[in-house]
């Protein structure tokens, strides 16, 4: 049983402190630098503020983590025969023991169905591919199931160094890289390369981008307004002319004597580059947080074509986000379970996320029958698997293999 003590937390001093005044590039860099020794409080904090600061950060992340959350989960069973070397297992499996396998099943579907925070688990457990990593703490019931993944934030946890043992920093210490001493095996721990380091310089770079443009628009977003008199003005006319100019500039409209003239100040150009040097970084953003996938960026006007593409685009992040958090779950959930219930017996099922992908599944039953014109037959266990159906063989085709 874990002893549970990390969902007590405690960093009321950290809820009055944003981290966001006063950053600069160098602190910024002294943090990153402190995260590679271990201490990691003050930057995950800041990368807390960051992800609700800027428009296109806080938008990939929710589009990335709304693509994951949009996908299904089911319990699968490996094939008979097989070693499963891509699953969390020790022993090969069985040839034909489907009874075992059936059995594993329905107890990881029962294990997943109590946990009854599934859902923001996952959503939390997404947060280690910014971050760089998250913990689920397992709260158990008394049937020693699962009943509650609890997350534990990312600036309660410490290392000694970059490989060092995960351990807890009950107070998120400033500068610690040594905390408590944890099971790991109480933990459903995800890692990951972290995102927002990158995000974080270019985060910073466009908001000192904007405030320059804010500073420029004080100055010149108003353009300043001077009025040129006609020649030869006697002294006594000055007084009166400057009257004259002040109503004008205030109203809009009157009256200047011949000759006069009227200047603007444009603050040195007419197309100052805050603009493009924003979606520059916004670009950068966009490429770092969804993989480099080009499509993402297609301009406005593309009209179906980009719609299309920035929804392939999610598809192909999801799968690839449900692959990386499906393996985290095989490993770190579904084994230790399975070692604890079916001691000595091989790992024959194992959790997996679905994206949605009926496109997929009619590619591979598309493929499967273009195989069979050939000559070629595809296990029926392993086509079951790709598209989730439970497949059986025909009569027909059984007496035609007899």
């Amino acid at each position: 049983m874990a002893i549970q003590i990390y969902s007590q937390k405690s960093n009321a001093w950290r809820e009055a402190y944003n981290p966001l005044r006063g950053m600069s590039l160098p602190k910024l860099v002294s943090l990153l630098e402190a995260g590679e020794r271990g201490a990691l409080a003050d930057l995950q904090w800041f990368y807390h503020f960051m992800e609700r600061s800027d428009a296109m950060v806080h938008a990939v992340i929710q589009r990335r983590r709304a693509a994951l959350l949009g996908c299904d989960w089911d319990i699968r069973q490996m094939p008979a025969g097989t070693a499963g070397d891509r699953r969390p297992q020790t022993s090969d499996c069985r040839p034909g023991d489907r009874v075992l396998a059936e059995e594993q099943a329905a107890f990881l579907r029962e294990c997943y169905d109590g946990v009854e925070n599934f859902r923001d688990a996952v959503a939390f457990l997404f947060s280690g591919v910014f971050r760089g990593y998250a913990h689920l703490e397992k709260h158990f019931a008394e049937s020693g199931l699962v009943s509650r993944l609890e997350p534990v934030e990312q600036w309660f946890w410490v290392r000694d160094g970059m490989f060092g043992a995960w351990e807890y920093n009950q107070n998120a210490v400033s500068g610690r890289n040594r905390g408590v001493a944890i099971e790991r095996e109480n933990f459903v721990t995800m890692e990951s390369v972290a995102i927002n380091r990158i995000l974080s310089v270019l985060y910073l770079r466009k908001n000192l981008s904007q405030r320059d443009w804010d500073s420029f628009l004080e100055v010149y977003g108003i353009p300043s307004v001077f009025l040129v008199g006609p020649a030869n003005v006697p002294e006594s006319k000055e007084a009166e002319y400057q009257r004259i100019a002040q109503e004008i500039i205030s109203d809009g409209r009157g009256y200047l004597p011949f000759g006069s003239d009227v200047k603007y100040v444009n603050g040195g150009g007419n197309k100052p580059p805050f603009m493009e040097h924003i979606e520059y970084l916004d670009r950068q953003i966009t490429l770092a947080a969804t993989g480099g996938l080009l499509t993402m960026l297609a301009e406005s006007g593309s009209g179906t074509l980009a719609g299309n593409a920035h929804s392939d685009t999610f598809l192909q992040i999801a799968r690839s986000d449900a692959a990386m958090l499906s393996g985290v779950f095989q490993e770190q959930f579904d084994t230790p379970l399975l070692h604890q219930f079916f001691p000595g017996e091989p790992v024959l099922a194992y959790f997996e996320f679905v994206p949605p992908a009926a496109d997929e599944v009619s590619r591979v039953i598309k493929d499967a029958v273009e195989l069979a014109k050939a000559g070629v037959r595809m296990d029926v266990e392993e086509l079951g698997e790709k598209t989730g159906y439970r497949l059986g063989r025909s009569r027909d085709a059984a007496a035609r293999e007899k």
